[in-house]
């Protein structure tokens, strides 16, 4: 009974510190702490963006040269 009791205290121990970092980490995504990984995956779709407005820029500048 006594180690029943005590694997148990030991099981109920683990899930609270997994739950206590899984809660820190969702903490920490909402608050804009990991930034770093945002701003990863914006140097990532930046470039994108910029030649996307770019070539509309080039477009609008071919079709202004062109009609007058």
């Amino acid at each position: 009974m006594i180690k029943k009791s005590q694997s148990l205290a030991i099981n109920t121990i683990v899930i609270l510190i997994i739950a206590l970092v899984a809660l820190i980490f969702i903490i920490l995504f909402f608050t804009g702490a990991l930034s770093k990984g945002t701003t990863g995956a914006n140097s990532v779709l930046n470039p994108t963006l910029n030649q996307t407005n770019q070539t509309g820029q080039l477009i609008n500048n071919l079709s202004k040269q062109i009609n007058g």
